[in-house]
């Protein structure tokens, strides 16, 4: 990719240069690479660019090594047929680079593997393209159920609700007469408690009590008397 970079072919997009990058990896390296997804992610971070240029300096430093000293580089055109040239100069493993030429030699041999790469490339872009196309009629009939759907589930919501607030009330309703029973009950138990603590008063025989006795409950009686006149006097009309 560094040198379709360097070489700049005109007319060609970001995408064309890595799919023609690729198809130069297949030719020299006779299979296709596999990591597209995975250079995709890395070849913006910080710690790739470091490393790249790390390589792409132990590259430089090791081309000035191999490199004779009166400064000229020797091009064996004829690599691959005649015996090695002792004038030519020899890296540590005995194995000289693959210059240009012979580069653009092994990718006119291998044709196929590129293509085939190429045609899997366009392959999945068609995917991809038809997965996401979509026409307006079924884009706007996804948005009505969605907004159907959305104006179930609030409705329900409020059914919910008002159902709750139904039942509370009910609730409310119950305690407030269980309570106004007990209280009724309550009272009825007072009121006669009260009238028989008062038939049990005006039941006494003042004359059989002692005089203090008899001057106590002959009060009472007196007093339970007016409440009785009081209380038919003001009561309810017949």
């Amino acid at each position: 990719m560094a040198e379709m970079i360097r070489s700049n072919p005109s007319g060609m997009s970001d995408a064309d240069k890595s799919v023609a990058a690729a198809a130069d990896f297949a030719s020299v390296e006779k299979h296709n690479f596999t990591l597209m997804h995975c250079w995709k992610i890395l070849k913006d971070e910080p710690k790739w660019m470091e490393l790249k240029r790390k390589m792409d300096m132990l590259q430089d430093s090791g081309s000035r090594k191999d490199a004779p000293p009166n400064g000229h580089h020797i091009l064996d055109l004829d690599a691959g047929n005649s015996a090695p040239s002792t004038s030519a100069p020899s890296s540590s493993s005995g194995k000289r680079p693959m210059g240009r030429d012979a580069a653009k030699a092994a990718k006119k041999k291998a044709p196929t593997a590129s293509s085939e790469y190429v045609s899997k490339i366009h392959d999945l872009s068609v995917q991809k393209i038809e997965l996401f196309k979509e026409t307006e009629g079924e884009r706007k009939a996804r948005l009505e159920e969605i907004v159907t759907l959305e104006k179930v589930k609030v409705e329900e919501a409020r059914e919910h609700r008002k159902m709750k607030l139904d039942i509370e009330r009910e609730k409310l309703a119950l305690e407030k007469r269980r309570l106004d029973m007990e209280a009724e009950k309550k009272k009825k138990e007072a009121e006669k408690k009260e009238k028989e603590e008062d038939e049990r008063i005006l039941a006494i025989n003042l004359d059989q009590c002692q005089p203090l006795q008899r001057m106590y409950y002959q009060a009472l009686q007196e007093d339970i008397i007016q409440k009785l006149v009081a209380s038919r006097c003001h009561g309810p009309a017949l």
